[in-house]
């Protein structure tokens, strides 16, 4: 009997040593088995941890500041000068309105080119204003106002040339009577108060008259014809 028990504990320690083989190779299996279906799943891997790398630089001191921006002065400001203006034109002198030509006592019978009445200033310019009504046509008119200017003109540029008087100007206020051919048959000098130069105007008067032909007067001009004409001597 222990030879026979002897014999089959030997036996005994085989199975078992089959069986726990067997034992870790089925577990093994089921372990390759579960991670091949894990893989089949296609669940992710784990990511992998990082580790970051931090590198020290060499000490280095810090670069400068940049350099404060340059301040630009603006330019000073120019004086305000003045726009310059146009400069106003001058106005336009008056023109002198129309005077009558008169003569010393009545202007005779009719309508005439001259009124009646004292001469107390120098025509001086504009267009005569002919006869105190204003009578006659318009061509009538305009003749009388032509010779009233031609015989004042040529009157002031006759005696001017032929007055001899150490005065810068003289005053003469004078009457003259004109012939149909306009030669001036007589003059009269209105007295000035001073002997020398009534002398010398009524000298000049008479060198005018012989010197002078104005043109013919026209048939309505009344006689005599007064002028006040401030003359220059040229001589």
């Amino acid at each position: 009997m222990d030879l026979a028990e002897d014999s089959l504990q030997p036996a005994r320690g085989r199975q078992i040593a089959i069986k726990l083989l067997l034992t870790l190779l089925v577990g093994g299996l089921v372990v390759g088995a579960a991670l091949w279906v894990r893989q089949l799943s296609g669940q992710p891997e784990a990511p992998k941890r990082q580790v970051a790398k931090i590198s020290l630089l060499p000490d280095q001191p810090p670069p400068p500041p940049p350099p404060p921006p340059k301040e630009i002065k603006p330019p000073p400001d120019a004086p305000n000068k003045p726009m310059p203006e146009s400069a106003p034109k001058p106005a336009e002198a008056a023109q002198p309105r129309n005077e009558p030509i008169k003569m010393e006592g009545a202007a005779g019978d009719g309508p005439s080119a001259f009124a009646a009445g004292p001469v107390r200033n120098e025509y001086i310019g504009g267009t005569p204003a002919t006869g105190a009504a204003q009578s006659g046509s318009g061509s009538d008119r305009a003749l009388e106002r032509f010779f009233a200017n031609t015989a004042r003109q040529l009157l002031r540029d006759a005696l001017e040339k032929h007055l001899k008087s150490e005065r810068s100007e003289a005053l003469a206020e004078f009457r003259v009577w004109v012939e149909r051919d306009g030669s001036i048959a007589r003059h009269a000098l209105q007295s000035t108060g001073d002997v020398r130069l009534d002398a010398e105007l009524n000298a000049a008067l008479d060198e005018a008259a012989r010197s002078l032909k104005l043109p013919p007067p026209p048939a309505a001009a009344a006689q005599p014809m007064k002028f006040r004409l401030q003359l220059r001597p040229l001589g």
